[in-house]
């Protein structure tokens, strides 16, 4: 077994991340992490020392001082990730990955499914209970650019359900190394599978308890899914949620909004969560990497954070997303 920052891997964790969630707890509010993405060139200690004195409750890891987080994370920068967390008090709640298994060349799937086994590798190491992936649509190269279609759909001239199978089939064989890690797959709602419908369709097919399922709440709005529609179909799944609103521009390009001035009907999203008894983490998104000239996270991070505890407290209701529930 090979020894790394967290001791030695490959035996199980003993914290029961795969069996049935927690319900909330008594009294409290839905929890709040913050993700990096927002601030995605503060060093680590910046990101735990800010998000403590903010408030927030945990943080979720998707970039590292400018660049998107990958499995190539040092054993030293993983001990440094750990002593963090460990002084703030704050948990690291999920790992970003950037795996995708949409293309039709076995050879790539087989390269993102050992991304995918690194990435979950990296969130043993660093005590994240939870790998978010992609299930795949990137037919050309992702463009760091905010007129982006999302990393484009499912690839074209192939049938849809069969691009749906070899996802599911990719996701069935890293399950095997996250249930040795005791580490989950979530998979998000974005890109090809920002229907819930089809991520459904996936989630059926690869009919591994390790893989569940991301509630990104932008996605399935801009395909005209609802909130009850979006957990009718994978609410039992869902074990995170990315929370962010977001508007379209005079040309129709969706870009980032505080909460409340955008098309997302974030009261829809909140009244299913709340009343499903969601018991999971809520990630508050601020997508700075992606869209750079948008407010800077010292103004975005405590903004957001006070609008989704006025929120949750009921002390006022979103402004913007005026959609059915």
């Amino acid at each position: 077994m090979r020894r790394t920052a967290r001791g030695t891997r490959g035996a199980p964790r003993r914290r029961g991340v795969l069996g049935p969630r927690r319900p909330p707890r008594e009294g409290s509010s839905l929890r709040l992490a913050v993700t990096n993405l927002g601030c995605p060139r503060w060093p680590f200690a910046r990101l735990f020392s800010e998000a403590a004195r903010l408030g927030f409750e945990g943080v979720e890891l998707r970039c590292r001082e400018g660049a998107l987080l990958g499995p190539d994370l040092s054993p030293a920068e993983r001990g440094d990730v750990r002593r963090l967390s460990a002084g703030t008090g704050l948990p690291v709640v999920a790992v970003g990955a950037s795996s995708a298994f949409s293309s039709p060349d076995p050879a790539a799937r087989a390269a993102q499914e050992a991304d995918l086994r690194g990435m979950l590798e990296l969130a043993a190491d660093v005590g994240a209970p939870l790998v978010r992936a992609y299930g795949g649509g990137f037919p050309r190269p992702y463009a760091r650019d905010v007129g982006r279609d999302y990393g484009g759909g499912l690839p074209p001239g192939v049938d849809p359900d069969a691009v749906c199978a070899y996802i599911a089939e990719s996701l069935a064989r890293t399950a095997d190394r996250a249930r040795e890690l005791g580490v989950g797959i979530v998979v998000e709602t974005h890109d090809g599978l920002s229907s819930a419908r089809r991520l459904a369709q996936v989630l059926g097919l690869a009919g591994r308890p390790e893989v569940q399922a991301l509630w990104d709440v932008l996605h399935p709005t801009r395909l005209g899914e609802t909130p009850a529609e979006v957990w009718g179909l994978i609410g039992p799944r869902v074990r995170h949620v990315h929370f962010k609103d977001a508007g379209r521009d005079a040309a129709g390009r969706w870009r980032a909004a505080p909460l409340g001035e955008g098309e997302v009907p974030l009261r829809g999203c909140l009244d299913v969560l709340r009343g499903a008894g969601y018991g999971g983490w809520i990630t508050l998104e601020w997508e700075k990497y992606w869209e750079p000239d948008i407010a800077e996270p010292e103004e975005a991070l405590p903004r957001m954070l006070a609008t989704a505890r006025a929120w949750l407290a009921g002390a006022g209701a979103p402004m913007g997303g005026a959609g059915p529930a």
